[in-house]
């Protein structure tokens, strides 16, 4: 399961989404605590400015600041912050949470860590701790508004600090109001925040591997069905196929890997066919070579044992050996003339050439033949039939194949017509005869070589079953096509459909 591509998705996809996730959450917490803690200033700002305003008023009215203490303490329960009075000295002039008093000692209230009574006459600079906050006022004194996150000395924890300055009627700086809000309300705020910020992150997380893990699975359940389909191609089997339900890269990569299947499925169908093809070739090449080759032997030792008693016996024994002699050697000159054929570098020299006149010599050629069967063979042909573009041997060799294939079919009293004429641009050549036809389920097969339909013929009519392949070969060298009709008891049509040559 570690090696699982879906399982590495998947935790690839939720690191980036718990990443970003986080990344964004921690973002957005970092700015809510900014804000809490700007607006937080710019209250504890807005406030004191106006309480530094009652300040100012009052000690223009009254001439001094002593008695603020009261006041201080009421706007600390306000404000929820620790308010000072501090004079450029830095002496302490007054203090929230109680009257300032002469040689009194102060306790300013909450979270004070024990720096030791704060009397009068005592300031900041004494207080070791406190001096760094004295240093913080220096601008304060100088008219400037200081608002600050920092550790507060005395009361020992991180405060948002706001020091305004109190000034006289004349515009002379003479304190500063020092506002102290701890951060620890804010903090159990943010604390609450981070809390519901989690448990909205785990959810979105929760939901995320959800999706997630639905999306890596529609990824991956089509590669590992192509993954057990090619397993199946491994073994043999092409019949397997992809069930493509996207059409998304993942689904383009389905459709392509089904049409591997079907092209190898073809592949492999064509590449059985071509080695059963190679198989019978073999197997028939020996039966045809084998069959003269025995008689031609045994009647060549009938001779040399001396069994021919007589010159009439001898002569018929080496008419029958020269019979053989001669279909052998037609059998190997079909089969060289085939393999030539076969080849695609085989190029042959063209021109037009008039079919009606070339049909025509075969007739003359071949009546002889025709008459003592007892067959009639005719030539029907339309005037100014167009030239096409071919080899006039092959196209010769091309009608004598056929020819000499509806004379050994044809029965007595028969007739074999040959038919030229223009039909659509092409020269269409149609050799009919009157024979018992050609069984349907041979027809697929009659162009292959060593093919033959009648197999009860005597080895002397029936040939070696070459003379249609290559015939087939020749129609295809010249772009042609060729049909085969036959019904049933009517004889059979061979018709090839040539291209008109271009004038």
């Amino acid at each position: 399961m570690k090696n699982s591509l879906q399982l590495k998705l998947l935790m690839a996809f939720m690191l980036v989404i718990t990443v970003t996730l986080g990344t964004v959450l921690w973002g957005i917490s970092l700015f809510i605590k900014d804000q809490v803690l700007s607006n937080k200033q710019e209250e504890l700002l807005q406030k004191g400015t106006e309480l530094a305003l009652r300040i100012e008023t009052s000690q223009n009215a009254l001439g001094n600041i002593d008695q603020l203490s009261d006041s201080l303490t009421n706007a600390d329960q306000y404000l929820d912050a620790r308010i000072w009075m501090v004079d450029k000295t830095g002496q302490i002039l007054a203090m929230s949470g109680q009257p300032m008093a002469t040689n009194q000692p102060h306790s300013p209230g909450f979270g004070r860590r024990n720096h030791g009574s704060m009397g009068g006459g005592m300031g900041l600079q004494s207080m070791g701790g406190m001096r760094t906050l004295f240093n913080e006022l220096a601008p304060v004194f100088k008219g400037q508004v200081l608002k600050k996150i920092m550790d507060q000395p005395y009361y020992g924890e991180k405060m948002v600090v706001v020091a305004i300055p109190i000034k006289e009627a004349n515009g002379n700086i003479i304190a500063a109001l020092l506002i102290n809000a701890p951060v620890t309300g804010i903090n159990q705020f943010m604390h609450r925040t981070y809390f519901y910020v989690a448990i909205a992150g785990i959810i979105a997380l929760f939901f995320a591997l959800l999706v997630v893990n639905y999306l890596t699975r529609a990824i991956i359940q089509p590669l590992k069905a192509m993954q057990q389909a090619a397993g199946a191609m491994a073994k043999g089997d092409y019949t397997t196929r992809i069930e493509v339900k996207s059409s998304d890269e993942v689904g383009q990569l389905g459709n392509a890997f089904n049409s591997l299947a079907q092209d190898l499925a073809s592949y492999m169908a064509e590449l059985e066919e071509t080695e059963k093809l190679r198989r019978d070739f073999v197997a028939n090449v020996s039966h045809e070579l084998r069959t003269p080759l025995t008689i031609m032997r045994g009647y060549t030792a009938v001779l040399l044992d001396g069994i021919a008693d007589n010159p009439e016996q001898t002569t018929t024994y080496l008419g029958i050996i020269q019979e053989e002699t001669v279909r052998l050697e037609r059998l190997v000159k079909d089969l060289l003339d085939l393999s030539h054929l076969q080849r695609e570098t085989t190029t042959w020299q063209v021109e037009p050439i008039p079919l009606p006149a070339l049909a025509d010599n075969m007739v003359h050629m071949l009546r002889q033949t025709a008459t003592q069967k007892n067959i009639s063979l005719r030539l029907i042909t339309e005037n100014s039939v167009p030239t096409i573009l071919g080899n006039g041997d092959r196209l010769t060799q091309l009608l004598l194949i056929l020819l000499d294939n509806a004379l050994k079919y044809t029965p007595e009293r028969g007739h074999i017509t040959i038919s030229i004429c223009e039909e659509q641009n092409n020269v269409v050549l149609a050799v009919t005869d009157s024979g018992t036809g050609i069984p349907e389920e041979d027809l697929p097969y009659i162009w292959e070589r060593f093919y033959k339909v009648d197999k009860s013929h005597s080895r002397r009519e029936s040939g070696a079953g070459l003379g249609l392949a290559i015939a087939k070969q020749i129609i295809e060298h010249h772009q042609s096509t060729a049909e085969v009709s036959s019904p049933f008891g009517q004889g059979t049509t061979f018709t090839i459909r040539f291209p008109v040559s271009p004038s």
